[in-house]
């Protein structure tokens, strides 16, 4: 029989994985009929997660206080629920909707589950415009000084607030451009304090405050009813005051969406490419903070499967990873996940 406290631990890392979803595709054709409309997607997954600096998620250990040393992190094995949803209301004029929902976060290492508000507008030939506020602030925990060895490292709250704009069907083109901002706070910053007490410029260095801005273009390309192809460009700037964690570079990416009568798959896969600002204080590594990105995500749905009329039977997989130069920075996921989704 399994504790109690361990189910809790899976079920609060589960926002986490939520947020290592799909990357954000382009608006859907249209906001939809007047009145009210939304999607709700419910199941459970299974797989790994490891990082150094994530404490715990809503109160929830999630991973070990203690160090022996600075070196790669441990992965832990997670079994939870998954929920995502989002909720809406289309003005009569059927151009107009407001809308409240869970937030898919940014990259796969600088997000904390939350949620997003905001308004879409479509104009017509000047394409569909999207704005939204992303609230992602108290649910999260990370450790004060996580290179902090030998004892219990204590746990600050951590927000990722800020702001996405889309701009889908450009001038009534299948280009969509994406720009999003986000602030990063840790309340209680304290990075190399065991380590540094004595320097204040080396602690300095891993401070992880700061702010993230992200740029992607993409096109839409349908190539007939059932093949539709999604390449994009972006850039990330991870504008940190530790000049030692900040990041910025390049990031290609490729949907694929295939479209049946009673089937549907979605595949995804991105690569980045990000350079560090400078050097690590910690003399054992003295490396920037350069980074490979990489994800994969795939998602099919079973319409009408076992006779089901309002709810989609849906299966999902991802594997992310952040490969830095530095071990100790290295951040790993994957997870397979079923459930059922419902449009309405």
């Amino acid at each position: 029989m399994e504790c109690p406290n361990m189910n809790m631990k899976q079920s609060a890392i589960a926002l986490v994985i939520s947020a290592i979803a799909m990357p954000v595709m382009a608006l859907s054709p249209s906001v939809g009929d007047p009145g009210f409309s939304g999607s709700v997607s419910l199941g459970a997954g299974a797989g790994k997660v490891k990082s150094n600096f994530l404490a715990d998620v809503m109160g929830v250990d999630l991973s070990d206080d203690k160090l022996s040393n600075i070196g790669d992190p441990d992965d832990k094995n997670v079994t939870m629920p998954v929920a995502e949803f989002d909720l809406g209301w289309t003005f009569s004029s059927g151009k107009t909707r407001v809308m409240f929902g869970s937030d898919q976060g940014g990259g796969f290492s600088d997000f904390t589950p939350g949620v997003q508000i905001g308004v879409r507008h479509d104009t017509g030939n000047a394409g569909n415009f999207q704005l939204v506020g992303l609230m992602a602030d108290g649910a999260t925990k990370v450790y004060e000084d996580p290179y902090q060895l030998g004892s219990n490292r204590g746990k600050s709250d951590i927000s990722h607030n800020g702001g996405r704009f889309i701009w889908d069907q450009m001038f009534n083109s299948n280009f969509e451009l994406m720009a999003e901002v986000r602030k990063i706070d840790v309340d209680n910053e304290r990075s190399g304090e065991q380590a540094f007490g004595s320097n204040p410029a080396a602690r300095k260095l891993l401070k992880r405050d700061g702010d993230m801005y992200k740029t992607t273009l993409g096109y839409m390309y349908k190539a007939n009813d059932r093949h539709t192809f999604r390449p994009s460009i972006g850039y990330v700037d991870y504008d940190l005051d530790g000049d030692a964690m900040s990041r910025k570079g390049a990031l290609i990416e490729l949907g694929y969406i295939y479209t049946a009568d009673s089937f549907n798959l979605s595949l995804s896969g991105l690569y980045g490419k990000l350079d560090g600002d400078k050097r690590t204080p910690f003399a054992a590594s003295n490396d920037k903070n350069d980074t490979d990105r990489y994800q994969i995500a795939g998602s099919m749905d079973f319409s009408g499967l076992f006779g089901l009329k309002k709810w989609v039977p849906r299966i999902s997989a991802i594997y992310a990873n952040d490969d830095s130069d530095i071990d100790f920075n290295d951040t790993e996921a994957w997870m397979i996940m079923a459930g059922m989704h419902r449009t309405f």
